[in-house]
């Protein structure tokens, strides 16, 4: 499997999906458009957030958030997590690659669980496109 581009990738979710001090609410990215609820896109990346109750541990949101994306979004490969370095223990970065997509799509989803809330921050853009 073709790794993403790693480094790149992981500064713009920190940067694009600062969970601030693991807590539940995330203000949008500045310049982008709102294209619904808690949603929005610039320049054909994508960029959500939802937060919902939620009793389980860390690993049970992040083995849902793995199904849901990849059941969500056709031809989904999972590439890996890394611990939220901002949450040590409470949250991780998941990393998908769509290349059934027209065109292939990077996927990442920043998740933290605390106070009986999850938290997830979903970031999509072409491979081909740099970061927003």
């Amino acid at each position: 499997m073709n790794r993403l581009p790693s480094v790149r990738i992981a500064a713009v979710a920190f940067a694009c999906l600062s969970l601030a001090a693991c807590g539940s609410y995330v203000a949008h990215p500045s310049g982008w458009t709102s294209t619904g609820t808690s949603s929005w896109s610039k320049g054909g990346q994508t960029y959500s957030q939802t937060s919902s109750a939620f009793a389980g541990s860390i690993t049970d949101l992040a083995s849902q958030e793995r199904v849901d994306l990849i059941l969500g979004n056709k031809g989904a490969t999972y590439d890996r997590t890394d611990p939220y370095p901002d949450c040590p223990g409470l949250g991780g970065l998941m990393r998908f690659l769509q290349k059934t997509a027209k065109p292939p799509v990077a996927i990442l989803a920043a998740f933290v669980v605390g106070n009986s809330t999850a938290t997830v921050i979903t970031y999509m853009r072409p491979v081909s496109q740099a970061p927003a």
